[in-house]
């Protein structure tokens, strides 16, 4: 069984986690690659953050934002892959994040799991990844608990 969370942000990521909640994939946003995952492993649980305009966003951007939800929504199910939408709020709750910024979901992750490649070139976080892998982590600890 793999384990995939999916932030489908524009500087969004996908990890996939194994039984043993070991990285299998973890990739910044990029259709090419979300294609060949998505269409390579088969027994999988997905979380795809479901996630909503937000104020003084741009229009141009929130149709990219739209059009990418869109096209993993449709890789996802041409693949016939279950999957669940999962606000923000529930995972961010489960790990202590409520009212937190991006920098320290990518802290949170690198303290749970430090090989996780989320360091860009220029030093900044891969936030996409972090959040990624904090939601594949958040299916596979409570499915365990199920």
């Amino acid at each position: 069984m793999f384990y995939c969370g999916i932030d489908p942000g524009k500087n969004g990521g996908l990890v996939l986690l194994d039984e043993n909640q070991q990285i299998v994939e973890q990739v910044k946003f990029n259709k090419e690659e979300y294609i060949r995952i998505l269409g390579s492993y088969k027994d999988m649980l997905i979380l795809l953050e479901k996630v909503h305009s937000m104020p003084k966003q741009g229009v141009r951007s929130m149709f990219t934002f739209g059009e990418n939800f869109g096209f993993i929504q449709g890789v996802i199910e041409a693949n016939k892959h279950i999957y669940e939408l999962i606000e923000p709020s529930k995972w961010k709750k489960y790990f202590g994040l409520i009212g937190s910024n991006k920098k320290d979901s990518c802290l949170k992750a690198l303290e749970l799991e430090p090989t996780l490649k989320c360091i860009g070139k220029r030093g900044g976080y891969l936030d996409g990844i972090c959040e990624a892998y904090l939601i594949a982590l958040y299916r596979k600890l409570t499915k365990e608990n199920q």
